[in-house]
């Protein structure tokens, strides 16, 4: 019997040294806190990360290592990585979450942490925070890429050079819904007014409230201005000049110049 016994045993255990790593929660593998990855074949790393949410980021050289970076802004951990051999992780560990291109925010996205990211990452944090791309607009000269929430409740708008955001701000929701910068209450500002068509621009303008003035010619061009007279400083003046039926250009005036 003790035999069998022993017989039994030392199967068993070599059942168990032949078994894959099996993973624990996501970190640092060699700090204790990670995924055991190590050892695994990439596949199967691969399938670990993506079913605790992370999507392939980018692959990244550290000291003349390769590593593959994956992301998940709602993890702990957002970015993380591993390094490998002949098919089977040689390391693993965790990344500042600007190495894969994501803002760790828990279950919020703050706008401000997309400001210099490359256009991509940021398009994908927003898909990620629950954001779809609605429209561009285009405001003081630049192009906004405006994305509104599930919800319809929140929107976020960032323009960007040479490929990387180069400015962030939230928009009301108004301007990604339905395409429109209205606010009520002379609240409309000129930068809302470039790229819309003449129409939707005197439209936005008395849907806050605006009456048309009068128009003026300055250094050549023709100004649309608008009057608002509820105002804290006694009331606002907004002229718009067009060509081709389209807003090229906004500014606030004189109170006086309405007149």
């Amino acid at each position: 019997m003790n035999k069998l016994i022993a017989t039994v045993f030392a199967a068993a255990s070599a059942l168990a040294l032949s078994a894959p790593a099996l993973a624990q929660p996501y970190g640092d593998a060699r700090h204790g806190g990670g995924y055991w990855l190590e050892g695994l074949r990439v596949d199967a790393a691969k399938a670990q990360l993506s079913g605790a949410g992370y999507s392939k980021a980018r692959n990244i050289n550290v000291g003349g290592r390769q590593y593959d970076l994956w992301a998940n802004p709602r993890a702990r951990d957002a970015c993380v990585g591993f390094t490998s051999i002949s098919g089977r992780v040689t390391e693993f560990r965790s990344f500042d979450a600007a190495e894969c291109g994501v803002v760790s925010g828990g279950g919020k996205l703050n706008p401000d942490d997309l400001y210099g990211m490359r256009v991509g990452d940021a398009q994908r944090n927003l898909r990620t925070y629950g954001y779809a791309n609605e429209r561009n607009v285009r405001i003081d000269g630049q192009q906004w890429d405006l994305w509104v929430n599930s919800r319809g409740r929140d929107c976020i708008g960032f323009t960007s050079y040479r490929g990387t955001v180069s400015g962030v701000q939230k928009f009301r929701a108004n301007d990604c819904a339905n395409g429109s910068v209205s606010g009520g209450g002379g609240r409309v500002h000129p930068r809302d007014l470039p790229g819309l068509s003449v129409n939707q621009a005197k439209r936005e303008l008395a849907n806050s409230g605006f009456e048309k003035a009068r128009n003026i010619r300055i250094a050549g061009k023709q100004w649309d201005l608008w009057y608002y007279e509820r105002g804290r400083d006694g009331g606002r003046c907004i002229g718009f000049t067009s060509i081709s039926g389209r807003v090229t250009d906004a500014d606030h005036f004189s109170a006086r110049d309405c007149y």
